[in-house]
């Protein structure tokens, strides 16, 4: 674990910045459900813990199962299900099914104990399988940086980011390190932008006070954009020992999109995962464009999915032993992506998003894995289609 505390140490030395967000998370609710069968709290600090074995079921098919725990104790009887409205839930032996897709926020009350609220979302698709590993016992996986580029069309100051960014791409050996994402954020010098994310929280989250910024694995700031080579280096690195492996098999039916990710561990540790949702080949006329590509652009975040707790390290997986895997998944209804990303960017942005075009969108998964010292930090990353298998990346 000698790397994980030399990557949070550097993190935090090149002055960390936190801040981000994603979903409306119902997981951030304290619901107040009253007192269910079970016997009164002992003088001890005892926790009363949900948690389920899916976050992602297909309705009337799967069941995700759920346990309590008091402890170290694991229930089997006493306990009492609420939902989001505090209303009883009736779950026979703990398996939790549903009948119509949509988000369910569970609460668990055992006596006066109340856990906290977990979701389970159901959807009406098959709920793919996890890509076949090609090396069961290989723990070697490649290792890879989250670029994140805040910026906007118009703001003039940005072409020159957008060109070192541009040769770090034409740069073979530099781009297998770094996953590119571009997140328009902002409206400068009232230049409509139809790549615009209404997404404050995020923005807020990693601190953007200005275009362009570049954040690398969400927390570090950029501030040497010539050393930017030098700096992805040291960032592979210090996490290439313990770097996590990520699998993904994704389905698109019907303008949804269900993404099951398998991440397996290198190292023991507690990990949790985010996912963007991003388009390519958006036109956009670029302020001080000094090349036709740079009105092209590509690799824009057009949905977060990695909110919890008001924190970008994305959805607790589980803890993980080193050659273990976990599976966590997300679903996603693109059409209500594109009308709510639309409406904000005619209001804020000043023009509504081109019409969606499946073929030019892919998704970008990382993993975050805790540092040992109660903080997480961003540990891998992969871009993947939409629709289709991505194994995992050995070295």
């Amino acid at each position: 674990m000698k790397n994980i505390f030399k990557y949070a140490s550097l993190l935090m030395a090149a002055a960390m910045l936190f801040s981000c967000h994603g979903t409306i998370d119902p997981e951030t609710q304290d619901p107040e459900p009253g007192p269910g069968p079970g016997p009164d709290p002992t003088p001890e600090n005892l926790e009363l813990k949900l948690t389920s074995d899916r976050n992602l079921i297909q309705t009337n098919v799967d069941a995700a199962t759920l346990t309590v725990t008091l402890g170290e104790e694991v229930l089997t009887e006493g306990v009492t299900f609420y939902d989001v409205d505090f209303n009883e839930m009736n779950i026979p032996d703990f398996k939790f099914k549903a009948s119509k897709a949509g988000d369910y926020v569970i609460v668990a009350s055992y006596g006066t104990y109340i856990s906290e609220s977990i979701t389970v979302k159901a959807t009406d698709l098959a709920i793919p399988a996890s890509p076949v590993d090609p090396q069961p016992s290989n723990m070697s996986f490649k290792a890879r940086v989250l670029l994140t580029e805040f910026t906007t069309v118009g703001c003039s100051a940005c072409p020159a980011m957008k060109r070192i960014l541009h040769n770090l791409e034409e740069d073979a050996e530099m781009a297998d390190k770094i996953i590119f994402t571009e997140c328009h954020s902002g409206l400068v010098n009232s230049v409509a932008d139809p790549c615009y994310l209404h997404d404050r929280a995020f923005e807020d989250y990693c601190a953007i006070t200005g275009f362009p910024t570049v954040k690398l694995d969400i927390d570090y700031l950029l501030k040497d954009r010539n050393g930017i080579r030098t700096v992805i280096d040291e960032l592979v690195a210090a996490k290439e020992s313990t770097v996590p492996g990520i699998a993904v098999n994704s389905k698109l039916e019907n303008g949804n999109v269900v993404a099951k990710v398998t991440v397996k561990a290198a190292a023991d540790a507690s990990y949790r995962v985010g996912a963007f949702l991003l388009e390519d080949g958006i036109y956009a006329k670029q302020t001080n464009a000094d090349a036709d590509w740079m009105n092209t652009h590509d690799n824009v975040i057009r949905y977060v999915d990695a909110s919890y707790k008001a924190k970008y390290y994305g959805y607790p997986v589980a803890d993980i032993k080193a050659g273990k895997t976990a599976d966590i998944m997300f679903s996603w209804y693109l059409d209500d992506i594109w009308e709510y990303g639309s409406n904000k960017g005619a209001i804020n942005g000043g023009i509504a998003w081109p019409e969606r075009n499946d073929e030019k969108l892919h998704m970008v998964v990382y993993v975050s894995m805790s540092d040992g010292q109660g903080g997480y930090y961003v540990a891998n990353a992969i871009d993947c289609p939409i629709n289709g298998e991505t194994p995992f990346e050995y070295r």
